[in-house]
């Protein structure tokens, strides 16, 4: 009997050295697993990215070599094919999932309303700069809003633009954080994800604040960590970074990647 007592505690030990050893490993690899599903979704948000940059160029070939603008003035809100820069592209992308990031709950996915395309995960990169006399947006940007009373206004033709491969094309602004916090505004048949203003690009020299104020402005940032975001770059590439480095001196042109006139 004692030599039985003896093998049944053995035999208990060894099972919680195995059921401590399984946790212990569990403890490390769960955090493995979700950073390895984490960066998975990066990469297919990239490649989303990616077939929307290769699309918006397709149109420019067929556009005399002109992009598609942000937003069409009066056209913004109808249920039409020519409003924003979704519906242009429209003809040259296959799905429409690809207007959505994975890690955007509500990207990619049918709007509510029922007549506004599909949420959107990606804004453009637009006019920030402003004028006195119209209030509205100068073309610094790509694909800006096209308004008669603005100077300069409309989408760049390729010719005008220097620096194509450190110039932003298309940036992370998600549905939800677009709608709650008013980065966009709801301006077109795809449910917001629309341009990059003004107070909207990333400045490292702001305090932190919520978002869309701080340092990131309204770009989402949400992968490694809540720490990157995907960018689109106007001759096709696409390249994850902290939105503080594409305008790293605020008070250097050369150094903002969103001036589309720098030379």
């Amino acid at each position: 009997m004692k030599k039985n007592s003896l093998q049944a505690g053995f035999t208990l030990i060894e099972l919680l050295v195995v059921i401590a050893i399984i946790a212990i490993l569990a403890a490390i690899l769960f955090p493995v697993f979700a950073q390895a599903r984490e960066k998975a979704r990066q990469i297919s948000c990239a490649s989303n990215m990616k077939q929307l940059g290769l699309a918006i160029l397709q149109y420019v070939q067929d556009s005399d070599e002109r992009y598609p603008s942000g937003a069409v003035d009066g056209q913004q809100w109808a249920n039409n094919s020519v409003g924003h820069w979704q519906q242009m592209i429209v003809p040259y992308v296959k799905a429409n999932g690809v207007f959505g990031c994975p890690d955007d709950a509500n990207g990619g996915r049918v709007d509510s309303s029922g007549w506004k395309g599909v949420n959107c995960s990606y804004a453009v990169n637009g006019g920030f700069g402003w004028t006195s006399q119209f209030g509205w947006p100068t073309r610094t940007g790509v694909m800006s809003f096209d308004n008669i009373g603005c100077p300069n206004g409309g989408a760049a033709t390729l010719a005008s633009l220097n620096l194509p491969s450190d110039t932003i094309l298309i940036g992370e602004l998600y549905s939800d954080e677009a709608t709650s916090h008013g980065a966009t505004g709801n301006w077109s048949n795809f449910d917001n994800g629309g341009m990059f203003y003004g107070g909207r690009i990333p400045d490292p020299t702001r305090p932190a604040a919520a978002y869309p104020n701080g340092p990131n402005g309204g770009v989402s940032t949400h992968h490694a960590g809540d720490t990157l975001a995907n960018f689109a770059f106007c001759d096709g590439h696409v390249k994850a970074m902290r939105p503080t480095q594409t305008n790293p001196q605020p008070s250097t042109a050369t150094s903002n990647l969103w001036d589309a006139l720098r030379s």
